[in-house]
């Protein structure tokens, strides 16, 4: 198999299965032996590193991120005591930001709005979390907007939006190095997906800075009835994750591309980012590329992580690319806007229904039906998409 071989034409080769076991061996393995991505080699245009990133989503559907410009270890350890910060403040004024009857940006069992629950049946989730975007979603009440929306400096120092909206700012450079390795990768026109995340007011992405408490693991442990966070795929494109402590579990790909194996431990690897595939990606290339489950684990340790959710523009379209659409491959995935599938996402969430199967140990939120059921293909040819 050539090194220049695409998913987009793999997604046509009737053996796409033995290929996709092939290009496993274009991507570099760390010592644990999960797929590892050099994020400066894709910025300067590699095409060894473009085929290996196509290898690592192909075939395990998430990678290791590592020389990722703009985020050194000194700032993410900065952004780790930021966060101890936001967690140590006390209950009334996380209560004052609550997701759910407030301003929209704080949730934890502590203040009683525990995160909506992935698995309609499933365990209380420990985790606690303040979040951070610029395009306003959220499940709160209130209709504060801007700044307001989060802890002031009054309440903590320097203020909430100006320290992650620079972090923001540092991820979605970023986010376009790996948006455009995915273009590559998947042989799709430069632009395809980068003028999806900067179309109109931007993104509709979100941080999130997540604290799971421990127990310490004494007489009376609770773990048995808890758990981290549970089972689910992230409704957005793709997202970056660094974690300060083991917790982390990822469901890989199966072996010639099928569908997804057993759990396995993402280890801490204190320079790198885990980057995992989204619903938004499963559903342009009409499942050539399916959504990464994941979880984290009830630990004895506590365990802090910093979530960058990548979305598109809010009012963009997704449905199945043209590339991964074939008359023995028709389109499998009905068309829907970026807002609309994390607006229905959440809701169903709110609403107890989940968006994990348990049964069939599965995502519910990549395959949702939307307008009855209906097929559309997106064209991206490349005179349409701009330079």
């Amino acid at each position: 198999l050539s090194a220049n071989m695409s998913l987009a034409r793999l997604a046509r080769l009737p053996c796409r299965g033995q290929r996709l076991r092939c290009m496993s061996s274009l991507c570099p393995l760390t010592e644990c032996g999960h797929p590892i991505i050099d994020v400066e080699k894709l910025k300067r245009g590699s095409d060894a590193e473009a085929s290996a990133l196509g290898a690592a989503l192909g075939d395990y559907g998430y990678f290791y991120a590592a020389n990722v410009e703009g985020l050194s270890a000194e700032y993410i350890r900065s952004l780790y005591a930021y966060s101890g910060r936001c967690h140590a403040l006390p209950a009334a004024v996380k209560h004052k930001y609550r997701q759910r009857g407030g301003t929209g940006v704080y949730s934890g069992p502590d203040i009683g709005q525990p995160e909506l629950q992935y698995e309609a049946e499933g365990a209380a989730a420990r985790v606690c979390g303040w979040d951070y975007s610029r395009a306003r979603f959220s499940l709160g009440d209130g209709v504060t907007e801007g700044d307001a929306r989060y802890p002031s400096a009054a309440e903590l120092d320097p203020p909430f939006a100006a320290v992650l909206d620079d972090c923001y700012a540092r991820q979605d450079a970023v986010a376009r190095v790996l948006l455009a390795g995915f273009e590559r990768a998947l042989s799709v026109p430069p632009r395809t997906l980068l003028q999806m995340f900067e179309d109109g007011a931007g993104d509709f992405g979100t941080i999130r800075l997540l604290h799971y408490p421990g127990d310490g693991g004494g007489a009376g442990s609770a773990l048995a009835d808890t758990t981290g966070i549970g089972p689910h795929t992230d409704f957005e494109c793709f997202t970056l994750m660094h974690q300060n402590a083991p917790g982390l579990q990822l469901m890989p790909r199966q072996r010639g591309g099928g569908g997804h194996g057993g759990w396995v431990d993402a280890p801490v690897r204190p320079g790198e980012f885990v980057v995992t595939v989204g619903d938004m990606l499963e559903r342009l290339t009409n499942g050539v590329l399916l959504a990464t489950p994941h979880r984290v684990l009830p630990t004895h340790h506590a365990r802090d992580s910093i979530i960058r959710f990548n979305a598109f523009a809010p009012h963009t379209l997704v449905a199945p690319l043209r590339p991964f659409v074939t008359a023995d491959r028709p389109a499998a995935y009905s068309p829907v806007e970026m807002r609309e599938h994390m607006e229905t996402t959440m809701r169903n969430l709110e609403a107890g229904l989940g968006s994990w199967d348990t049964e069939r140990q599965r995502s519910r939120s990549a395959s949702y039906e939307y307008n009855g059921g209906e097929r559309r293909v997106l064209e991206c040819e490349p005179n349409t998409m701009s330079q």
